[in-house]
């Protein structure tokens, strides 16, 4: 939605007229205060006056003792004054007041003006009084006879005189203010108008210039100022210069523009004062930025990274070209890795005025660089392992050729041992090799059938390795669905998950399989009743190499890459496999192999 935005005369003309207002509000306002202060003051002075004049006279009945007199003169003195007299005791009890029976009034030694007068000689106070329920002015002093307080003397009136004074003069200064608001209003609005009339001849002329119609000009008349008149030259000069440049700067405009946005490296250029000039598309995606149109806006309000900010900060008191590194935090679990090359950004006139930055996002290699550093070492550890053993088996027979019978069949089956081990890794890594290397040229078969045929097969090749352990292999709720699938693949799978469960489960236990439909998909499960998988393990069971045993995994026969292979014969199939467990219960493996693969 298109905001309507005011002219500049109805910028100006309010502006003027609120200022004058202010002004002549700030005026009233001071005036009514000076007059209120001046009134309460005065009225303050003779309340006082008052009650020293009737304190010697009070002074001589209270030191009598006589409060009957008391409260007669209070009546008496307050009538001729038309002031209100209250006298009190030390101890807060009324004995006189000429608005009000003693005898039933509250105890005023918690009065403010009271409380005052007993310690600084004398105390004021305007205050709500709840004697007489009016707001009232109260002046107090202490009644003191040979050095000793033996009374208060209190002189009062209500404020109603004030406000009616107030209120009247509220009327008149009202009026003279509606007035100069008049003649205030016409005069801003002459002298905006004066002010705005050359200008909205340029703004015209300056439209139609933005049409494309380079031949307008401006013309003034000679009772505008000269600042508009230069102003108006100006601008004509322009508008002869502006066509000859223009279609110059839409040329160069539009390369920059091409090569700019078609960079497949994220791109910000940064000026002096931290302010982004530019950004292209690459660099919202890389830095994952949401937020448009950033141009302008401080750098520290769009980059959070404390690396990245520091970096372009370094770079724009540098005269060299520089790169690093930065790592990026985008979520508690994932981190993005970026190489940063700095520049100066240099104006028309070959002087520093920012720099520019280049982003590469090279999180992926760096992924596949530890990767290769984690397979390679590893590979290392695994093939170390046995080639050891049969080195250091093999030159003992060679140095030893008279060892006993049993002793050397020990350490030739040891050999051998360590030799099929050795195979059988190279065989798992081959086969992990080629199922990534199909899944990557999309050259694995698949092909309509039942997924019985798989499940069969893979039970028969692992039943007898499970009877020597007396594991019982139960297939259930077995159900009859075809899919397109890769067949081989699949029982591979199985059996690996089959074999990963006969190891690590007791004797005279069971494995039970199921294939069930949920949705979209097939799950094969694959339950034992073994020890379990400690939770913290559960998240790199399918890392290669990975073992929550290693002591034990090398003594069953384990390499490492069985469920490893699972993971990718499942993501070649666009499927998943997931673990769960619970100690001293067992695991179950899932298989999830989507039926629209």
């Amino acid at each position: 939605m298109k905001i309507k935005r005011k002219t500049l005369f109805w910028k100006l003309y309010p502006s003027f007229l609120i200022i004058s207002f202010i002004s002549l509000l700030a005026i009233v306002m001071i005036a009514l205060w000076s007059f209120k202060s001046f009134y309460y003051q005065e009225r303050a002075i003779d309340l006082e006056i008052r009650a020293r004049i009737l304190t010697p006279e009070f002074s001589r009945l209270i030191q009598s003792k006589n409060y009957q007199e008391v409260q007669n003169k209070s009546q008496e003195r307050g009538d001729e004054s038309s002031t209100r007299i209250t006298i009190i005791l030390p101890s807060g009890i009324i004995i006189g007041d000429n608005k009000k029976d003693p005898a039933i009034m509250d105890n005023h030694k918690d009065r403010p003006e009271i409380q005052q007068a007993m310690v600084d000689g004398k105390g004021l106070s305007i205050r709500y009084g709840h004697t007489l329920e009016i707001d009232s002015m109260y002046f107090a002093m202490p009644i003191i006879a040979q050095g000793n307080i033996i009374g208060i003397m209190r002189t009062s009136t209500p404020l109603y005189t004030l406000q009616n004074a107030l209120w009247s003069l509220y009327y008149k200064v009202s009026l003279g203010f509606f007035i100069l608001v008049i003649i205030t209003a016409f005069v801003s609005w002459w002298m905006s108008k004066s002010l705005v009339r050359p200008l909205e001849i340029i703004k015209m002329q300056a439209q139609r210039l933005a049409t494309g119609d380079f031949s307008s000009r401006v013309q003034l008349s000679s009772n505008d100022s000269l600042e508009s008149e230069e102003l108006g030259q100006a601008f004509n000069e322009i508008a002869v210069q502006l066509n000859q440049r223009i279609e110059i700067i839409l040329n160069q405009r539009n390369e920059q523009e091409a090569v700019f946005s078609s960079m497949v490296e994220g791109v910000i250029a940064v000026d002096s004062s931290e302010k982004i000039l530019r950004i292209n598309q690459a660099a919202y995606n890389i830095l994952k930025i949401s937020k448009n149109n950033i141009e302008g806006v401080k750098l520290k309000r769009v980059i959070d990274n404390t690396e990245l900010l520091d970096l372009i900060l370094f770079a724009l008191q540098q005269d060299k070209p520089a790169g690093q590194e930065v790592i990026i935090h985008n979520n508690a679990d994932y981190e993005q890795v970026l190489f940063a090359q700095s520049a100066p950004l240099l104006d028309i006139h070959k002087k520093k005025c920012g720099t520019l930055v280049v982003f590469n996002d090279i999180t992926k290699l760096k992924e596949f660089e530890l990767q290769r550093k984690e397979f390679v070492a590893n590979v290392s550890h695994e093939l170390r392992t046995p080639l050891t053993a049969i080195q250091g088996l093999s030159e003992t027979l060679i140095e030893f050729p008279d060892l006993v019978q049993d002793k050397r069949a020990y350490f030739i089956d040891v050999i051998h041992t360590h030799s099929m081990r050795l195979e059988s890794i190279i065989e798992n890594l081959l086969t992990l090799s080629k199922i990534e290397k199909e899944t990557e040229i999309d050259e694995i078969d698949f092909v309509d059938e039942s997924i019985t045929l798989a499940l069969s097969n893979a039970i028969f090749l692992c039943k007898e390795k499970a009877l020597k352990r007396n594991i019982n292999i139960i297939l259930n709720n077995a159900e009859e669905i075809v899919f397109k699938h890769n067949s081989s693949l699949i029982e591979q799978a199985i059996i690996n998950l089959l074999n990963n469960a006969i190891k690590y489960s007791d004797g005279n236990s069971e494995i039970n399989i199921a294939v069930t439909k949920q949705g979209n998909d097939v799950i094969i499960s694959v339950a034992d009743q073994g020890s379990g998988i400690p939770e913290e393990h559960l998240s790199r069971l399918f890392e290669r190499f990975y073992r929550v045993d290693k002591a034990r995994s090398r003594q069953l026969g384990g390499t490492g890459l069985g469920l490893s292979i699972v993971k990718h014969i499942a993501l070649a199939h666009k499927g998943n496999v997931t673990v769960t467990s619970e100690i001293n219960k067992g695991s179950i493996f899932s298989l999830i192999l989507p039926l629209d693969n």
